[in-house]
């Protein structure tokens, strides 16, 4: 393997074109704001289109904030207009005729209503509060109608209360948005479009999503991190640093993990017809959230505001098989003047797909590539008014699944498994002045797994994880700049975590483990340039300063900071940074050395004369585990050029120091005697006779002991201490380091035209290297581009039409070819192109009959063209003969859904 990655020459010519032309365009047009900027009009360009898209690219051109609620501009049309205007002037033009009214917060916000009442349309497919907002927000003080991401609420108060909109996933400050940081969004509309079912797929479609975490595929991809994935369920791994090292977050607010060692938060217990849409931040933010965000974080949003009834249902197959997929969905929702309530009832059933269904893995007998499941899910909130300040608000979940796999890992088995989830929230926000606002908000969530495997290896076993939380902030303006008041947010929080674990095959508890975390947090916003005194090369100029101070029952302190610059030299570019210090506490499972054990077997090994040696591998947790760590650096541009609207440019490079890594060093048990110099650190050759026979006498009186002898782990009887060739030390432990750097890029183009709107999208991630370590004294490897690790490329492409209440989407994926380097010789893996594509039909309000209005029928289909995985040469340490992290055994899968709003 080689020990460094050049970045290829290609690379680096795009990024150079890239630059020089984004800076070139940059000073063409800065060189027009100096002449301009003394005697400056904003200028607006937007076609006769619906009002609703009018709002939207108001709010672009104008550069502010529009809040609106869907109903009100419903079947609006909205004039053209073109030319020079003051915002009052152009806000007019686009509501002249329409009965709406406009005002201006004092943050800057514009805000449309219906007059001295709400809207008497109550359409449930859009009755909901729009925001219309610039790529950064600088504010979003709502004066009518306000939404909370942070605790998926909304209020409506029509004497102008200024309970305003939170935006959490980046930041602790009301309007601030995501700020310097690298971000994205995936509405509600761009999920309907995907073609698909369920959270785990939206995730794993994400370029910077990597497979090699927890997912379905639970036989040849065990977590590395967090064991054999006996819940069947499935995790977010941003820039591949582990299912751990992503924070996920419901409204804001943390999960409980699950999983047999309780590594990871189950995504796939989320029901996706609650979910409104899903934020998702790319650097890290331990000191807005804490633990856990060192590769990002990932919000998921609910459905709130929400008006009516909504049914759907849903049928899907593979074209080769025997997997069938059937989904319903009911949401009904009401709101009032002074509140809302909302609940949400999902059920999901697919069945297995077995390997004998799959020509690149019929060889493997008596196993399945995906496990079948059954799950229910409900999802219920509520918020209320109480006079004019005072806001409070109530939600919940509870998810319930059932799965079974065959498994053929050691031996042929079957596991059967039942997780439930269930999270509850309280809380409320008090308008203290008229900037200031205080929040409190109370949080429980736990998960139970049980499952139970037909083998004498594995057994059966009860996880349990729990969480309660307290957080209280509050946040508001501190004086006036220049450019804007100064907001300041500051507040505290207390988290309590417990994991227990009871092994019935042993039966006794291998883990019951339990720690406390208080923290102190705040953070200051400063608005240097905005449109109140921008000048030439200062259109706008941001910094953000964050902290966080937390404290661990089990393992001390830590204090984190983050930094962040917005930067607008021209209207149209926006250049931005951030650094921040990140962390993660070892889950608690990790910490308990009662699972503790050795395992005998034969293994492929370079050094032997034989080409195979007899390895005692020991394996399992560390009490001494320390938190890992991690410095992020981030750097990059948006720009939205006036002269081409509709064009949209995101780039950001990204640099990740982890250092403290916990992990077993090696995604397969075969990895180090194939690779013997790069993890020279945890191989002992010829150990002492005396060193096996205590390891193998302390492990079996654990019951720990696992002799799976030779080739078809066949068990070695008699066992001779001295016939062990070599010692490997697979334990959990704190590495080094492993450095993550490269680039991720979204670019966005839509216009409308006679024939129908088009809009075009490209996602991507390029990873230049991961540099690893296994001790400071080890030499550093490149682990891109190899077997069970991320590839360098991964693109998602888009591209769709719509007229009317037709559309018609498709989404081109690409994932580059690698190295599989545990194959003696190594050889080559080949990249993966699959392509999904959806048609739908929105009746909208076309009919005279009322029941034919809003019903969205779609039919989607996945890998239209029944892409195999690329082929990966079988060895010992791969059952089947695809590598899972980097691709899907599903083929082709059809689905017909049919939606209808009352």
């Amino acid at each position: 393997m080689s020990t460094s990655k050049k970045v290829p020459a290609r690379v680096v010519k795009s990024l150079c074109l890239f630059f020089s032309t984004a800076i070139a365009t940059s000073l063409v047009i800065s060189s027009q704001v100096v002449a301009q900027v003394n005697d400056r009009a904003d200028y607006y360009e937007i076609p006769a289109q619906p009002l609703e898209d009018s709002l939207n690219a108001f709010a672009r051109q104008a550069d502010v904030e529009v809040l609106y609620t869907s109903d009100d501009v419903r079947a609006i049309e909205a004039p053209a207009i073109s030319g020079a205007a003051s915002r009052e002037q152009a806000i007019a033009q686009l509501l002249a005729g329409t009965g709406l009214t406009f005002s201006f917060t004092e943050a800057g916000t514009l805000v449309v209503r219906v007059p001295e009442k709400t809207s008497t349309n109550t359409s449930p497919r859009s009755g909901r509060l729009e925001m219309a907002q610039v790529t950064q927000p600088r504010s979003a003080t709502a004066a009518s109608v306000s939404q909370d991401s942070a605790t998926g609420r909304a209020s409506e108060d029509e004497r102008g209360g200024d309970i305003e909109e939170m935006v959490v996933t980046g930041s602790n400050i009301r309007g601030t948005g995501f700020g310097a940081s690298p971000a994205f969004v995936l509405d509600r509309a761009y999920i309907d479009r995907t073609g698909f079912s369920t959270i785990e797929q939206l995730i794993d479609s994400i370029p910077q999503n990597f497979g090699g975490g927890v997912g379905l595929d639970v036989v040849s991809s065990p977590d590395r991190e967090s064991g054999f994935n006996r819940a069947a369920g499935s995790s977010v791994n941003l820039r591949g640093l582990g299912s751990g090292s992503t924070l996920v977050l419901l409204n804001g607010r943390r999960l409980a993990p699950s999983g047999q060692n309780g590594g990871f938060v189950d995504i796939s217990l989320i029901p996706l017809s609650a979910i409104e849409r899903v934020e998702v931040l790319t650097d890290g933010a331990s000191a807005i959230h804490g633990s856990d965000a060192i590769g990002g974080v990932v919000n998921f949003i609910t459905r709130s505001s929400f008006d009516g009834a909504e049914t759907s249902l849903r049928y899907g197959a593979v074209t080769e098989g025997g997997l069938d997929e059937y989904k319903v969905s009911q949401t009904f929702g009401k709101a009032w003047e002074t509140g809302s309530a909302f609940i949400s009832y999902e059920y999901f059933n697919r069945d297995n797909l077995g390997s004998e269904e799959r020509g690149f893995s019929s060889d493997v007998s008596d196993a399945d590539l995906l496990p079948g499941e059954e799950r229910h899910s409900v999802f219920v909130s509520a918020s209320q008014n109480i006079g004019e300040r005072i806001n409070v608000f109530a939600d919940a979940l509870y998810s319930s699944r059932d799965s079974d796999i065959r498994e053929n890992f050691t031996a042929p088995a079957f596991r059967t498994s039942n997780t439930e989830q269930f999270n509850a929230s309280v809380g409320g926000a008090i308008q203290l002045t008229d900037s200031w606002i205080l929040d409190v908000v109370g949080n429980y969530s736990r998960n139970d797994l049980g499952f139970e495997v037909e083998a004498n290896t594995s057994g059966s076993g009860l996880a349990d994880s729990e969480l309660v939380s307290v957080d209280v902030k509050a946040d508001g303006s501190l004086f006036e700049l220049p450019g804007g008041p100064i907001k300041l947010a500051v507040g505290g929080s207390y988290r309590s975590e417990s994991f227990r674990f009871e092994n019935r095959r042993r039966d006794r508890v291998d883990v019951d483990l339990d720690r406390d975390v208080y923290a102190a947090f705040g953070e200051l916003f400063i608005p240097i340039f905005s449109d109140d005194n921008r000048r030439p090369g200062l259109e706008r100029l941001e910094l953000v300063i964050a902290g966080r101070f937390e404290d661990y029952s089990d393992f001390g302190s830590t204090a984190r900071p983050k930094v962040g610059v917005l930067w607008s030299p021209v209207g149209d570019l926006s250049l931005r940074g951030t650094y921040s210090s990140s962390f993660k506490a070892p889950d608690l499972a990790a910490l308990s050395e009662t699972s503790a054990g050795v395992s005998l077997l034969v293994a492929p090994d370079l050094a032997s004369p034989t080409g195979s040696s007899l390895v005692l591998n020991r394996f399992g947790n560390n009490a001494g585990l320390g938190p890992e760590e991690a410095k992020s650096w981030t750097a990059g541009l948006d720009f939205e050029p006036e002269a081409l609207p509709g064009l949209s440019v995101k780039l950001t490079y990204y640099d990740i120091a982890f250092e403290e890594r916990i992990t077993r060093g090696f995604s397969s048990i075969f990895a180090p005697l194939l690779n013997p110099d790069v993890f020279a650190a945890v191989i002992t050759r010829d150990p002492s006779p005396s060193e096996v026979a205590s390891l193998v006498a302390e492990a079996e009186a654990r019951g720990t002991f696992f002799n799976f002898g030779g080739p078809g782990f066949t068990p070695l009887v008699p066992f001779d201490s001295a016939d062990v060739d070599v010692l490997l030390d697979q334990r959990l432990r704190n590495l080094s380091r492993a450095d993550v750097n490269g680039v991720e890029f979204d670019i966005a183009y839509g216009f409308e035209a006679d024939f129908g709107e088009l809009n075009f999208g490209l996602r991507g991630d390029y990873i230049f290297s991961v540099e690893s370590t296994i001790r400071p004294t080890e030499p550093s490897f490149d682990v891109v581009d190899t077997l069970f690790n991320p590839a360098d490329l991964r693109l998602r492409g888009s591209a769709s039409w719509s007229r009317g209440g037709i559309n018609i989407t498709t989404f081109v994926n690409y994932t580059d070819g690698y190295t599989d380097d545990m194959s003696s010789p190594e050889a080559p893996v080949d990249s993966w192109t699959t392509v999904d594509l959806q048609l739908s039909y929105d009746t909208q309000d076309s009919f005279n009959a009322r029941w034919l209005n809003n019903i969205r029928i779609s039919i989607s289909a996945l890998n239209i063209f029944d892409q195999d995985p690329p082929f990966v040469e079988s060895n010992p340490s791969l059952l089947f003969s695809f590598d899972p992290t980097n691709s899907s055994p599903l083929g082709r899968f059809v689905a017909f859904q049919i939606e209808k709003a009352w």
